[in-house]
Protein backbone atom coordinates (compact mmCIF):
# COMPACT_ATOMS: atom_id res chain seq x y z
CA UNK A 1 0.00 0.00 0.00
CA UNK A 2 0.96 3.85 -0.93
CA UNK A 3 1.18 5.73 2.02
CA UNK A 4 -1.48 7.33 3.51
CA UNK A 5 -2.19 11.24 3.02
CA UNK A 6 -2.66 13.46 6.33
CA UNK A 7 -6.20 13.27 6.13
CA UNK A 8 -6.43 9.40 5.14
CA UNK A 9 -4.93 9.08 8.40
CA UNK A 10 -6.80 11.40 10.47
CA UNK A 11 -9.88 9.48 9.09
CA UNK A 12 -8.50 6.13 10.00
CA UNK A 13 -8.04 7.51 13.55
CA UNK A 14 -11.65 8.26 13.94
CA UNK A 15 -13.23 5.16 12.11
CA UNK A 16 -11.00 2.88 14.35
CA UNK A 17 -12.45 4.94 17.63
CA UNK A 18 -9.11 6.70 18.55
CA UNK A 19 -10.23 9.12 21.69
CA UNK A 20 -10.25 12.66 20.39
CA UNK A 21 -7.45 13.99 23.03
CA UNK A 22 -4.93 11.61 21.25
CA UNK A 23 -5.72 12.63 18.01
CA UNK A 24 -4.76 16.25 18.59
CA UNK A 25 -1.98 14.52 20.72
CA UNK A 26 -1.06 13.04 17.14
CA UNK A 27 -1.27 16.09 15.52
CA UNK A 28 0.90 17.77 17.66
CA UNK A 29 3.59 14.94 17.52
CA UNK A 30 2.78 15.69 13.40
CA UNK A 31 3.65 19.11 13.98
CA UNK A 32 6.98 18.30 15.65
CA UNK A 33 7.83 15.84 13.76
CA UNK A 34 7.82 17.34 10.24
CA UNK A 35 9.56 21.02 11.77
CA UNK A 36 12.34 18.98 12.60
CA UNK A 37 12.03 16.68 9.52
CA UNK A 38 12.30 20.10 7.71
CA UNK A 39 14.97 21.28 9.76
CA UNK A 40 16.93 18.25 8.72
CA UNK A 41 16.12 18.34 5.18
CA UNK A 42 17.26 22.19 4.83
CA UNK A 43 20.62 20.71 5.90
CA UNK A 44 20.89 17.28 4.42
CA UNK A 45 18.73 17.46 0.70
CA UNK A 46 15.80 14.99 1.28
CA UNK A 47 17.38 12.75 3.70
CA UNK A 48 14.29 12.47 5.77
CA UNK A 49 10.92 11.25 3.95
CA UNK A 50 8.57 14.27 5.16
CA UNK A 51 5.36 11.80 3.68
CA UNK A 52 6.41 8.86 5.83
CA UNK A 53 6.97 11.09 8.90
CA UNK A 54 3.53 12.69 8.71
CA UNK A 55 2.04 9.43 8.40
CA UNK A 56 4.05 7.56 10.78
CA UNK A 57 3.33 10.58 13.60
CA UNK A 58 -0.57 10.18 13.02
CA UNK A 59 -0.64 6.66 13.51
CA UNK A 60 1.85 6.19 16.46
CA UNK A 61 -0.71 5.98 18.68
CA UNK A 62 -3.23 3.81 16.74
CA UNK A 63 -3.32 0.91 19.32
CA UNK A 64 -5.10 3.60 21.89
CA UNK A 65 -8.04 2.78 20.41
CA UNK A 66 -7.61 -0.25 22.46
CA UNK A 67 -5.54 0.63 25.28
CA UNK A 68 -3.87 3.38 26.86
CA UNK A 69 -1.18 1.01 28.47
CA UNK A 70 1.92 0.41 26.93
CA UNK A 71 0.34 -2.20 25.08
CA UNK A 72 -1.29 0.33 22.60
CA UNK A 73 1.90 0.00 20.71
CA UNK A 74 1.69 -3.75 20.28
CA UNK A 75 -2.24 -3.43 19.19
CA UNK A 76 -1.37 -0.56 17.38
CA UNK A 77 1.19 -2.94 15.24
CA UNK A 78 -1.78 -5.64 15.09
CA UNK A 79 -3.98 -2.78 13.60
CA UNK A 80 -2.00 -1.47 11.10
CA UNK A 81 -0.96 -5.12 9.51
CA UNK A 82 -4.54 -5.79 9.31
CA UNK A 83 -4.92 -2.53 7.27
CA UNK A 84 -2.23 -3.56 5.49
CA UNK A 85 -0.56 -0.31 6.12
CA UNK A 86 2.89 0.45 4.81
CA UNK A 87 5.77 -1.17 6.52
CA UNK A 88 7.71 1.89 7.19
CA UNK A 89 4.65 2.89 9.00
CA UNK A 90 4.08 -0.73 10.98
CA UNK A 91 8.08 0.41 12.32
CA UNK A 92 7.35 3.67 13.45
CA UNK A 93 4.30 2.26 15.35
CA UNK A 94 6.51 -0.94 16.82
CA UNK A 95 9.85 1.62 18.02
CA UNK A 96 8.04 4.72 19.35
CA UNK A 97 7.42 3.29 23.16
CA UNK A 98 9.89 4.12 25.60
CA UNK A 99 12.79 6.51 23.26
CA UNK A 100 12.87 3.06 21.60
CA UNK A 101 13.11 -0.42 24.04
CA UNK A 102 15.46 -3.45 23.07
CA UNK A 103 14.07 -6.53 23.28
CA UNK A 104 15.23 -7.48 26.93
CA UNK A 105 13.28 -4.06 28.02
CA UNK A 106 10.20 -4.92 25.87
CA UNK A 107 9.86 -8.08 27.41
CA UNK A 108 10.14 -6.89 30.71
CA UNK A 109 7.59 -4.39 30.20
CA UNK A 110 5.57 -7.45 29.17
CA UNK A 111 5.91 -6.36 25.34
CA UNK A 112 7.01 -8.80 22.92
CA UNK A 113 10.67 -9.01 22.79
CA UNK A 114 11.10 -7.12 19.96
CA UNK A 115 13.51 -4.68 18.75
CA UNK A 116 11.83 -0.89 19.59
CA UNK A 117 14.86 0.78 18.90
CA UNK A 118 14.20 3.22 15.88
CA UNK A 119 16.59 2.99 13.18
CA UNK A 120 15.65 5.09 10.48
CA UNK A 121 15.27 8.51 10.76
CA UNK A 122 11.47 9.25 10.35
CA UNK A 123 11.67 6.64 12.90
CA UNK A 124 13.92 8.12 15.00
CA UNK A 125 11.92 11.82 14.48
CA UNK A 126 8.34 10.25 15.87
CA UNK A 127 10.01 8.91 18.83
CA UNK A 128 11.44 12.07 19.70
CA UNK A 129 8.79 14.11 18.79
CA UNK A 130 6.09 11.66 20.82
CA UNK A 131 8.53 12.44 23.87
CA UNK A 132 8.19 15.96 23.12
CA UNK A 133 4.55 16.16 23.76
CA UNK A 134 2.25 15.74 26.40
CA UNK A 135 -1.11 16.31 26.92
CA UNK A 136 -0.67 20.57 27.06
CA UNK A 137 1.08 20.34 23.37
CA UNK A 138 4.80 20.85 23.34
CA UNK A 139 7.39 20.63 25.85
CA UNK A 140 11.34 21.08 26.37
CA UNK A 141 13.98 18.69 26.12
CA UNK A 142 14.15 19.61 30.25
CA UNK A 143 10.57 19.08 30.84
CA UNK A 144 10.12 15.89 29.20
CA UNK A 145 13.32 14.25 31.09
CA UNK A 146 11.72 15.73 34.06
CA UNK A 147 8.80 13.82 33.50
CA UNK A 148 11.03 10.40 32.52
CA UNK A 149 12.93 11.20 35.20
CA UNK A 150 10.12 10.20 37.57
CA UNK A 151 9.35 7.21 35.68
CA UNK A 152 13.14 5.61 37.07
CA UNK A 153 14.69 4.16 34.14
CA UNK A 154 18.00 5.50 33.38
CA UNK A 155 18.67 3.89 30.30
CA UNK A 156 15.04 6.07 28.83
CA UNK A 157 16.74 8.80 29.82
CA UNK A 158 19.97 8.60 28.26
CA UNK A 159 17.80 7.42 25.21
CA UNK A 160 15.95 10.47 24.84
CA UNK A 161 19.06 12.86 25.30
CA UNK A 162 20.78 10.85 22.48
CA UNK A 163 18.28 11.18 20.47
CA UNK A 164 17.98 15.03 21.00
CA UNK A 165 21.63 15.31 20.33
CA UNK A 166 21.17 13.53 17.27
CA UNK A 167 18.71 15.30 15.87
CA UNK A 168 19.56 18.76 17.16
CA UNK A 169 23.14 17.78 15.31
CA UNK A 170 21.70 17.00 12.11
CA UNK A 171 19.02 19.89 11.56
CA UNK A 172 22.26 22.04 12.98
CA UNK A 173 19.82 23.90 15.79
CA UNK A 174 18.72 22.57 18.86
CA UNK A 175 15.14 20.28 18.48
CA UNK A 176 14.25 22.69 21.53
CA UNK A 177 13.89 25.71 19.27
CA UNK A 178 12.55 24.11 16.06
CA UNK A 179 8.71 25.01 15.78
CA UNK A 180 6.09 24.61 15.88
CA UNK A 181 5.69 26.27 19.50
Amino acid sequence: MSLPTRKECLMVLRMEGVPKAVIQHAVTVEGIALAIAKAINSKHSRAVDERLVTAGALLHDLGRAHTHGIQHAVEGVIMAEEMGLDPRIIEIIRRHVGGGLSPPEAGALGLPAWDGVPHTLEEKIVCHSDTLSDANGRRTLKHALKHIEGKGSPMYTKRVKELHNLLSDLAEEDVDIIGPW
